[in-house]
């Protein structure tokens, strides 16, 4: 017959310590169990996106980029941009020259003024075409032809009034309906087919509450929402390429039919879009290509007599990539903050295991001296933390192919227009949720538990644990026995408390994002008067009309003033800064001396010395965007009253620097709006909505999850302290229960350990407060420095305390219950386990 196998009787031991520790296991689980479902709720939310957009590429016909120019091309243009070649600029500036000087001088009548004259021009064209060779690379020899299919996608800028109040809340970009490029996911209701229909985008509709039904005013024209869309080229909506935040409030996109298109009167915007006939493999393939068809692009259209608005290729554009990107980002954060939280919660469980070897140290010994192998005890203390990791790993995916999947779903609804999707197994979540955080609870508690079982089984026996033998204890101050007492406690839990601080500090970390993200926004949004040198800035297409006559204003707030945009270029970002030439004396930009600055002497804006780290007597290089132009700028001095990235000048300079007559303008500021200039004549209008509409969008994407994400950190505080403050308690039953035996009441004895954790918190509270908001202060300026415009990180000194009464109330909930568990250790504790 067969003997049966004896199992392990340490194997019994597992359910019964789950059973008897229980709260300690289930507090653990479920913190683990929020965190991986979140998590891998943001990996299958993420993943399940993003092949949805991916495959939108294709689906919805998406741009390679898109450029416009000042008048609509011909065919003949389209069909020679088509080509991808480049056309002899050269030669189109001699003709256009030699037709100019035919038709001022008689080359047979003054054949020595005429040949003089024009070796003057030809050396004139060889230094003005030398200047674009160089800029352009005109001549580069390994340019490449790259013919492109070129669509026409026009639009135009209007105003949207969503409520119907007669007051415009926004602007809108409307485009005629088409089947060839750039194509919308219809996500409600349907497409427009009369005229007097409109689809607008559905998350700036789910901002403003519009719905399908509603009407909306578009410059005052009533159309009717059909249908709510999410166009695949306007994943997020930034109005221009150069914006730092996308704004679904205040702008949005829309889709009308081509009659609707034709009965709107703002003025059109010719843009056209173009793909690769051959389709590039990458983003590396895509920059080379639109490099040299930029190239070709720029030839053609001087030589067609037009000039290029705008250039965008979609590796560069935000609005198609923002979304994505950050979608990616905020995957491998997810990633790092598992990691982060699991190695945390692996070292509380390899302090406690490390306490329990203590603890049952005889019990090991005996086990050892009976022949139970150093593997089979490694094997079992290490069971318990593998066990409840893999258990919270399993439910926690199971949330977050569910709950939280949806969660994450709505976050990012909530801030892109994005297309519909569908859930697909992620592999990579599994892996990075499951597999991850068990190899790394296995890891630190094996290295913990194998160098606790290093000890022989006599050592185990006489609880001879420490490797560094004290002859002697260390001398404390002279101070009351109660206080020495407590100084006791803090320096035989010092590697507990090295924990905790590890672990609040992470928190203060995200309180500092908890709590000086909405406070920055609300700074900025509260302080805007103060960095807004005017109400309104009118920049005109020209300050001549089609009659030649100077475009004037009967406004009394009305100053003239000049503007241009110039490139400061970085490693980082090539970043558009706002050049002024501002009037002497002038009501709104208040600089003393701006008369007085000579030469390339400047002013510069608040916003744009803190970004750069520029002072007085740094220098600033500037470079034109689409010209072999550079200007260098010597910073006099500081401008509070701007938010935005800009130079000042005075008018004279400007004129002088810029090679303008002294009369030129580009439009006027102005404290009141100006309606006596025709709107075909503005090229636009910066107001108080330019500087804030970021503050608003991350306020209300992000500024109601802020809240909750206070609410989490008093959680995670209250987790990490009951943990580690329940080890401390653990440690001390004895020393508790003699205390007791000795006439001390549960008070007193609270006193002592409770009062000691207190004040160690508190310091560790006050260190983390100042360290997390100094790491998230570098955080803010690392990541906006890599978009357009600036915002400084601001917390106030309410922000500090309040950083500090979360983690402080998380502790408070702990002691509550630390306070009960003194109460139940009994007196006879100290009497069963005396050696």
């Amino acid at each position: 017959m067969k003997k049966k196998k004896i199992k392990n009787p340490l194997i019994k031991r597992i359910p019964r310590e789950l059973l008897g520790d229980w709260k300690k296991y289930l507090v653990v689980a479920l913190f683990l169990i929020l965190t991986i479902g979140f998590v891998s709720g943001m990996y299958v939310a993420n993943e399940s996106m993003l092949i949805a957009a991916n495959e939108g590429v294709t689906k919805y016909k998406l741009e390679d980029g898109h450029f416009e120019l000042n008048q609509k091309a011909d065919e003949t243009l389209l069909a020679a941009i088509e080509t991808g070649t480049k056309a002899d600029v050269k030669q189109y500036y001699l003709d256009k020259a030699k037709k100019e000087l035919d038709e001022k001088l008689d080359e047979k009548a003054y054949p020595e003024a005429y040949d003089k004259a024009w070796d003057k021009i030809v050396e004139e064209i060889d230094d003005k075409y030398a200047d674009a060779e160089e800029k352009y690379e005109l001549n580069d020899p390994d340019f490449t032809e790259v013919p492109v299919k070129v669509y026409e996608n026009f639009f135009r800028n209007e105003e949207e009034d969503y409520n119907n109040d007669g007051e415009a809340e926004g602007n809108i970009r409307v485009y005629a309906k088409n089947d060839n490029v750039d194509l919308a996911c219809l996500l409600d209701g349907a497409f427009p087919e009369k005229a007097d229909e409109i689809a607008i985008d559905r998350m700036h509709a789910d901002n403003v509450g519009v719905k399908v039904g509603d009407e909306i005013s578009v410059s005052g024209q009533r159309f009717k929402v059909v249908g709510l869309i999410a166009y695949v080229n306007y994943a997020t909506l930034h109005e221009k390429s150069t914006d730092m935040m996308f704004d679904a409030i205040k702008f949005d996109v829309a889709m009308v039919t081509q009659e609707g298109f034709n009965s709107l009167h703002k003025t059109v915007h010719y843009s056209y879009t173009w793909n690769y006939v051959d389709t590039p493999a990458d983003e590396v393939e895509q920059k080379a290509k639109s490099d040299d068809f930029m190239k070709a692009l720029l030839t053609q259209v001087v030589c067609a007599d037009k000039e290029l608005e705008d250039y965008m290729p979609r590796y560069a554009n935000p609005a198609i990539n923002f979304a994505t990107d950050d979608m990616g980002s905020d995957k491998a954060m997810g990633g790092v903050l598992l990691d982060i939280l699991i190695v945390i919660i692996a070292f509380i469980f390899a302090v406690t295991i490390s306490n329990t070897i203590v603890k049952e140290a005889s019990t090991i010994g005996t086990l050892r001296a009976s022949g139970y192998t150093r593997g089979e005890l490694v094997r079992h203390y290490i069971s318990m933390p593998v066990i409840v990791t893999l258990l919270a790993a399993c439910v926690g995916n199971i949330l977050g192919y569910t709950v939280f999947k949806n969660v994450v779903v709505g976050m990012y609804y909530n801030s892109y227009s994005l297309p519909t999707y569908q859930t697909v197994w992620n592999p990579d979540a599994f892996f990075k949720t499951t597999i991850i955080p068990v190899v790394l609870m296995l890891v630190v508690n094996l290295i913990v538990i194998i160098k606790m079982m290093r000890h022989t089984p006599l050592q185990f026996l006489r609880h001879d644990l420490k490797k560094t033998k004290r002859k002697k204890a260390m001398r404390l101050p002279k101070w009351s026995f109660l206080s020495r007492f407590r100084l006791r406690i803090m320096f035989q839990n010092v590697t507990n408390y090295l924990i905790l601080f590890v672990g609040i500090w992470f928190i203060g970390i995200m309180l500092a994002m908890a709590v000086g993200m909405p406070e920055t926004l609300e700074y900025y949004k509260s302080n805007v008067s103060d960095m807004m040198f005017t109400n309104y800035q009118y920049v005109l297409k020209s300050y001549e009309n089609e009659d030649g006559d100077i475009i004037i204003t009967d406004n009394k707030d009305a100053e003239k003033f000049n503007m241009t945009s110039q490139q400061h270029k970085s490693d980082t970002l090539d970043e558009e800064i706002s050049v002024y030439g501002i009037e002497d004396d002038s009501r709104y930009v208040k600089i003393s001396n701006l008369s007085a600055l000579k030469g390339n002497e400047a002013y510069i804006s608040a916003s744009y010395a803190d970004k750069y780290s520029l002072s007085v007597g740094d220098t600033v290089v500037l470079d034109e965007k689409y010209e072999n132009k550079q200007y260098e700028f010597e910073v006099a001095g500081i401008y509070d009253h701007s938010q935005a990235l800009a130079v000042f000048l005075s008018n004279e300079q400007y004129c002088e620097i810029f090679d303008m007559d002294s009369d030129a303008f580009t439009g006027y500021l102005s404290d009141s709006e100006i309606t006596d200039i025709d709107e075909d004549e503005i090229a636009t209008v910066i107001t108080e909505h330019d500087i804030t509409k970021m503050c608003d969008q991350l306020d209300h994407s992000m500024g109601s999850y802020m809240t909750y994400f206070q609410y989490l950190c008093i959680l995670l505080s209250a987790v990490l302290i009951y943990l580690l403050t329940k080890l401390i308690i653990e440690k001390n039953e004895n020393e508790i229960s003699m205390t007791k035996i000795l006439g001390y009441e549960n008070r007193e004895i609270a006193s002592l350990y409770l009062l000691s954790t207190t004040i160690v918190l508190v310091v560790i509270d006050v260190v983390s407060v100042i360290l997390g908001v100094v790491i998230m202060k570098a955080v803010w300026r690392i990541m906006l420095f890599s978009y357009s415009g600036w915002y400084a990180f601001r917390i106030s000194t309410m922000g500090y305390v309040k950083m500090f009464l979360f983690i402080l109330i998380g502790y408070l909930l702990v002691m509550v219950l630390d306070f009960r568990r003194i109460k139940r250790i009994p007196m006879d504790q100290a009497l069963k386990n005396v050696e």
